[in-house]
This record gives structure tokens, sequence and C-alpha cells, in this order.
């Protein structure tokens, strides 16, 4: 039998919460929910709120589940994280010292960005390495700022807005479902790197430290598949002319939790695994990498398979192995249908 996944929770307008030795009763705008505490992954607050019992705090640095509340006109979230254990392998010490070599910092952010540009391809195709012998942050994130112009120049044009990604923020409601989406996933990423005791404040391309830039960080390299989820959601939405804000976060928010469940193949580690899966994968593989066990920081991403030799990445997701009864098979076509799907479908 499967294994039970542990649940993503987003709930909008909390009323009551009710905290209860195993598990958390809470009621929120549509409905109630009851969870088992040892089943939630991450919790995300939308909207006004009611104020938060202590021991509720309490069960979620118990259980390492990290808060994210979010409003609509916040600039930033609030983060609630527990706080790092003394870790044997000494894994903080590793990532600060990265994070201060310039030569250690500039190859992270490299990949990163490198990433982020192939996931963005479906929108905006890039036909070689933008930073190719590129070795300076600032140049690369110099780079990165010219091509989300172009990207969300095309991806307002579009859906049929005018604005860009951070203009008139206020009455800009494809940004506030782009910004919950965002905030939402940050949960998700949060969770793995408190689980492997890695610092979210210590970021390599996001310098800020007072809030988790490595969060960003990590998220950069599967931000266009986001938001062709927010896309799809939007365009949608238009044609059934359901244009309410909360709702079209509640749809884009539902859709990304179907998104995170879905298969794919990870050339990589030649795996099959659900891109929540591929979440995980990209803290192991910096860990592994900070702690020296691999000389690559290898980004897990959907692929297809292509023979040859098998890359050692150092790390293996929690997802299935090459060798089983017709993986291959099953493997091809996981990678045509996504590659259908999300990196070169025709936009209406």
């Amino acid at each position: 039998m499967a294994k039970r996944r542990k649940v993503y929770i987003w709930l909008p307008y909390v009323s009551k919460i009710t905290v209860k030795p195993s598990s958390v009763k809470i009621a929120y705008k549509g409905g109630d929910l009851q969870a088992e505490w040892k089943e939630i992954h991450s919790i995300m607050f939308y909207g006004e709120s009611v104020d938060f019992p202590q021991e509720f705090f309490e069960k979620c640095a118990f259980y390492k589940i990290p808060v994210i509340i979010h409003r609509r006109n916040m600039p930033r979230a609030v983060f609630v994280t527990p706080t790092l254990p003394p870790d044997q392998e000494n894994i903080l010490s590793r990532q600060i010292i990265f994070r201060e070599s310039k030569k250690k910092k500039a190859y992270i952010g490299k990949k990163l960005l490198q990433a982020k540009f192939k996931s963005m391809s479906w929108l905006v195709p890039v036909e070689r390495d933008l930073l190719y012998k590129i070795c300076d942050v600032d140049k690369m994130i110099g780079i990165e700022a010219w091509h989300a112009r172009r990207y969300w120049e095309s991806y307002f044009l579009k859906l049929g807005f005018e604005s860009g990604r951070r203009e008139n923020a206020e009455d800009n409601v494809v940004k506030k479902v782009l910004d919950a989406v965002s905030k939402f996933i940050s949960g998700v990423l949060l969770r793995w790197i408190l689980y492997h005791n890695l610092s979210p404040y210590h970021g390599f391309l996001h310098k800020p430290t007072d809030y988790p830039s490595l969060v960003y960080d990590l998220m950069e390299p599967y931000r266009g598949f986001f938001d062709k989820v927010v896309f799809d959601t939007i365009k949608q939405a238009k044609r059934q002319e359901a244009t309410d804000d909360s709702q079209l976060v509640a749809y884009a928010i539902e859709n990304i939790k179907h998104f995170l469940e879905q298969e794919v193949y990870v050339e990589s580690t030649r795996q099959i695994a659900t891109f929540n899966e591929i979440l995980h994968g990209i803290v192991l593989a910096l860990r592994v990498y900070l702690l020296g066990e691999t000389r690559r920081f290898i980004v897990p991403m959907p692929s297809k398979p292509n023979g040859g030799r098998t890359i050692n990445s150092g790390y293996r997701l929690y997802g299935h192995h090459a060798g089983i009864t017709n993986f291959w098979p099953k493997t091809k076509q996981i990678a045509e249908e996504f590659e259908k799907k999300w990196l070169i479908a025709k936009l209406a």
C-alpha cells in the first residue's frame, strides 16, 4: 500500500482554532478542517484571521510544521518556524562558508538561474545559455532581471492585462494570485529545508537574512511551472467570468496542489517522482553539495530519458527507481505527457 503523504493546508479567513493533543480543528471561510498533527506538512493562513493560541505554535514547532501568514496587500508574509537543532554534520557552518565564498555562491546561483530560464521556456524560449562564462552573482541577477522583464511583459499581454508583475500592485489581480501561490509553495519548501537542518535565512541569490531567502532561492528553478499553473487557472476563470480575487486564489492553490502530485521523470536520478518530491530533492541536492558528498550541485528537473551514463547526483528522490517492470516505457510516456502539457503547450 502506498505511503500516506502529509497534507499541505491552505486556509482563508480563519475564525477559530481548537488545539487538541494529537490534532487541530480549524474553522475558516468555507468550512472546517480537522487534521492530525503528524499528518500536516505545512500551513498557510490567507487573509484576516483569528488570534492564534500559544499552544498552536508550540505544536507546530514540535512537529516541525512551518506556518505562513499572508494577506493580499502585505509586501511580505509572516513566517513562523521552529528553531534549528544542533547538527552533528555542522551543515549550517558549511552553508554560511559557501555563502561567503564568491566562487561557490556564483556556482550555486548559476545552477539555480539556468534551471529557472528552462522552466520559463514555455513562454520565453531561450536557445542559448544566458549565463555562459559569467561567474559574478550581480551580473547574473542583472541578466535575470532583463529576462524577467521580457517574461512578465509576455505573460500579462497573453492574459489580456497591460500591467507587469510589479506594477499597480493594489489592482493587479494576477499579481495577487501569483504572490499567494508563491507563499504557499514557500511553506512546502520551508518544511524540507527545516527537516534537513539548513538555515532558511541564508540564501545565495537573495541576500537579505530578515526573511527566508534560501526558500526563494530554491523556488527559482520551478517558477515557470508554477506560473504556468496560475496562467491556465486565470485563463479558465476568465472564460467562466469568475474574477473574484479570493476565488481565483482558491482555484490556483487547488490546482497547485494537484500539480505537486503530478508524476514526472527526473533524468539526474533516473526516477519517476511527483513534483513535491522534486521540491524535496533540490534541498537534498544542496545538502549533499554543501557537505562535499558530490562535486556538483545538480538541480532535479522534469526531463526525458536520454540514455548514457548515470549521473552521480549524490542523492535519491523519494520516487520510483529504474529497474521495475515496464519502467522505461512508463517513463517515456510520463516525460512526453509532461512536456506536451507544461513546456511546449501553445497559448490560446
